[in-house]
């Protein structure tokens, strides 16, 4: 059977409504082929004349564009008022296309191209026979243009009854193609069937007004004055000399260059994407426990076999725990020869800085200031957390490959921000497999900040959380100004909705700290 699946934008959202959607190119281009098929000559060079009280009583449904208009819409278009609910977390419902709205969509084609195209004998916009149109674009581009016009009519409408539930482009036209396009050519009312993902009922595990928060202090708990040092002394490897150590076993602090091997000892799988070859490996940031003490046995040209248990507190979720066996030889030590502590290595941490008293001070200012922006941070992480737990519900695949998409994306675009990747190397970081692979690693996450998004918007409809219009407005004149002082067109409406969900967001938020129980840790 062939499927119509309207392309995804990307979206973490819920569906509110509101946007007119077209058919997506992939499926045009699909249908050209078997809309030939179904062409046949002879056809009526101007549209059947609808008449009968059905035709006047259609005209208040069809037109969903406001909030109280689409359950009469939904009636019109779905009459049986059935949606059938999948095993996969995806409804299914029939949309009726009568002659009303299939006129509606031949005449709103046959004005569009009036407008837009040249016809010899016609000023622009004139009457033009809708046998000429239709000549002069292809009878398949025209066919397939009117189809388009009616999924853009009554796609809106289909899922009216679920609300806000139908998840943002994730509507699939389930109809045959060729099947369509034959009613459209025979002008004959059709049914077509679309599925879509659909958000089941949130429940919650404990009201949420009663959630214990805990917040993970770590980021900004540090002393200032330790912060400074560390700083300083990171910087001051990084501008370290390497030197070649000679007859000596490694220690740590070198900087290594080894080659290394590593499998799952359950199945004898690689684990931990080990680099192929000789790779730099410093040894006073190893996370790995007993790794660091087990090349301290080696020197230059020595090789050792030895097994480690992988921390619960893993990066990847999937190996956490695991037991691997790694091979490692030491090809090659460097010891680091540090830089003095003087006021000419000042002026290298801060240009311009001309003693490490003043360098001192500088970061010492910029860390507090920094302090109040990284405690807000952990508390929203902690509320994000607690808000995914107390949630008992299954997150919709497509939610969850669409936010992986987004992180993916924003990770991509910081490292070439950096200048860290080529053109080349940006377009084989964007392949389907890698992105999916980052997905399945990252899965939890995902799932975690799909059930929290979901909470957050139960919770502000429950709560009647809303922004108020000045507030939405200031914000959004704001960054406006903004973008077009560095050169940019910004899109109003995708910047108001964006600027929205923060701030609701961001409420939610306030109105969780002030309800619920809050303990820093």
């Amino acid at each position: 059977m062939a499927k119509m699946t309207r392309m995804s934008k990307q979206t973490r959202g819920v569906r509110s409504g509101g946007a007119r959607r077209g058919v997506p190119r992939a499926a045009a281009a699909q249908a050209r082929s078997v809309a030939r098929s179904a062409l046949r000559p002879g056809l009526p060079a101007t549209r059947p004349v609808v008449t009968g009280p059905g035709a006047r009583e259609h005209s208040s449904g069809v037109e969903c564009r406001a909030a109280p208009a689409r359950h009469a819409c939904f009636l019109l278009l779905n009459p049986e008022g059935e949606v059938e609910e999948l095993d996969n977390g995806r409804v299914r419902t029939k949309v009726f296309i009568d002659m009303y709205i299939m006129d509606k969509a031949y005449d709103s084609i046959n004005d569009y191209y009036r407008k837009n195209l040249e016809f010899p004998g016609f000023r622009k916009g004139g009457n033009v026979p809708e046998s000429m149109i239709m000549g002069q674009v292809g009878k398949e581009q025209y066919f397939l243009a009117v189809l388009e016009e009616i999924f853009k009519l009554t796609l809106e409408g289909a899922f009216a009854k679920l609300g806000d539930r139908v998840l943002a482009d994730t509507e699939t036209i389930e109809t045959p193609t060729e099947e369509m396009v034959k009613a459209l050519v025979t002008r004959t009312p059709f049914n077509y069937s679309v599925s879509a993902d659909v958000l089941p009922e949130v429940k919650w595990k404990a009201p949420y007004g009663e959630m214990k928060i805990k917040v993970d202090t770590s980021s900004y708990s540090q002393p200032d004055d330790e912060k400074v040092e560390e700083i300083i002394d990171s910087f001051r490897k990084e501008q370290a000399q390497l030197n070649i150590a000679l007859g000596r076993n490694v220690q740590r602090g070198d900087m290594c260059v080894v080659e290394a091997s590593c499998v799952r000892k359950d199945n004898g799988e690689a684990a931990l994407g080990m680099p192929e070859g000789p790779f730099r490996y410093d040894t006073e940031v190893s996370l790995l426990p007993n790794f660091v003490e087990n090349l301290e046995k080696l020197q230059v040209g020595g090789e050792a076999e030895f097994d480690v248990t992988i921390p619960q507190d893993w990066q990847d979720e999937a190996v956490r725990g695991l037991e691997v066996s790694f091979k490692v030889k030491v090809n090659e030590i460097f010891e680091r020869k540090l830089p003095d502590l003087d006021d000419a290595f000042a002026s290298q941490i801060i240009p311009g800085c001309g003693s490490m008293k003043e360098c001192r001070e500088f970061l010492l200012q910029n860390i507090q200031g920094g302090k109040e922006e990284a405690k807000q941070q952990a508390l929203q992480n902690a509320v994000t957390e607690s808000i995914a737990e107390s949630i008992d519900i299954a997150i919709p695949e497509s939610m969850i490959t669409n936010i992986g998409r987004e992180e993916y994306g924003k990770r991509l675009m910081e490292i070439q921000q950096q200048g860290q990747l080529s053109p080349d190397m940006v377009q084989k970081l964007t392949s389907e497999n890698l992105v999916q692979d980052y997905i399945n690693k990252e899965r939890g996450t995902f799932e975690m900040l799909a059930k929290a998004s979901i909470g957050v918007a139960e919770i502000q409809k429950l709560e009647n959380i809303a922004v108020s219009d000045e507030q939405l407005n200031d914000e959004v004149n704001t960054i406006q100004r903004e973008l077009e002082q560095q050169g940019e067109n910004p899109d109003a409406d995708g910047i108001k909705q964006m600027i929205k969900e923060r701030l609701e967001s961001q409420m939610v938020f306030e109105w969780l700290e002030k309800h619920c129980e809050v303990e820093y840790v």
